[in-house]
């Protein structure tokens, strides 16, 4: 998913994806390399720049090439990057437009831009939006045409704003919904694959400690069947936000199951754990089962969350 030596999931907690940012990222470049392939070879005017043209159709498909290769390998800021280095090559394009058809035509190329940006790095929309806006007039300036262009570039840069606004509001909800678990307000399945990347990324890069836990609630099977449902909720949402007042912002807290759960615990070594697990007992006298582990760098953490799932089991059959 983007990390030497950070693997998927075990496949009861993560499905693993082909990264659809990469797979959009690349199809929009096709797509930009295809529509300047057209344009060169039936150009919309005699001074239309021919030449230039089949530079930046080279380019495009460069860029595709490299995207699609590279997969799952690119980490976000590079795509993010990628599309940036695309609006400014737009508006080289812009620059060059003869015509105020091609300078509009070239425009809306920001706006799918924009989209993808906006779809998949919601938090920068706004801003890469007023980006695309600064890059797109200075491209009308240096092309110099008619002075009605100001009110098309106007026009054409709020639309692009306020649906990148819109679009990444709606982005960034569906985001979270979908990483997190409803119930506790915690990580689900998907946002511990997201997070784990992050924090091996991190330790790796401080050279830092990183310790696993998996924790599974003793007798949760009992507390539904004597209570019911209702009660088997309340205990999980009182020990869940018990646990995260008492975990440091850092550390991660994620329910990979029922009753199972995992915590990621970064500059933590494995002889360090204990003292978390009792803060957390104390916070809430939920009783659980615990295997704990520490991840080394460029261990697959598959193999990591393995380990800790067996000591975890062979805790539970030490407590029968």
């Amino acid at each position: 998913m983007g990390f030497a030596g950070v693997q998927p999931l075990p496949g009861r907690r993560v499905a693993l994806r082909r990264r659809p940012d990469v797979l959009a990222l690349g199809g929009l470049l096709l797509g930009a390399a295809v529509i300047l392939l057209v344009a060169v070879l039936f150009p919309m005017s005699d001074q239309a720049p021919v030449g230039l043209g089949w530079v930046m159709f080279a380019t495009a498909l460069a860029m595709t090439t490299l995207t699609l290769a590279a997969g799952d390998r690119l980490p976000p800021a590079a795509l993010a990057g990628q599309a940036a280095v695309a609006a400014l090559l737009n508006g080289v394009l812009v620059a060059a437009s003869h015509t105020t058809a091609g300078a509009m035509g070239d425009g809306i190329a920001f706006v799918w831009l924009a989209v993808y940006v906006a779809a998949f790095f919601p938090r920068i929309a706004a801003p890469f939006a007023l980006f695309e806006a600064a890059v797109y007039g200075a491209g009308l300036l240096v092309a110099d045409l008619e002075s009605g262009m100001f009110t098309g570039w106007a026009v054409l840069s709020l639309s692009t704003l306020m649906l990148a606004v819109v679009l990444g509001a709606v982005s960034a909800g569906m985001r979270r919904r979908m990483r997190t678990d409803p119930l506790t307000g915690v990580l689900n399945r998907e946002g511990l694959q997201a997070a784990a990347e992050r924090v091996c990324a991190r330790t790796r890069r401080r050279d830092d400690a990183l310790s696993i836990a998996v924790l599974d609630l003793d007798d949760f099977k009992q507390v539904n069947d004597t209570g019911g449902h209702a009660a088997g909720d309340r205990l999980l949402t009182g020990a869940t936000a018990a646990w995260r007042q008492t975990l440091r912002a850092e550390d991660v807290l994620a329910r990979t199951g029922g009753d199972e759960f995992v915590l990621l615990l970064p500059g933590t070594r494995e002889d360090e754990v204990p003292l978390v697990l009792r803060r957390l007992q104390e916070a809430h006298a939920v009783p659980w089962s615990v295997g704990v582990t520490q991840w080394s760098p460029g261990e697959p953490l598959e193999a990591c969350l393995e380990r800790a799932d067996l000591r975890l089991y062979e805790a539970k059959r030490a407590a029968r």
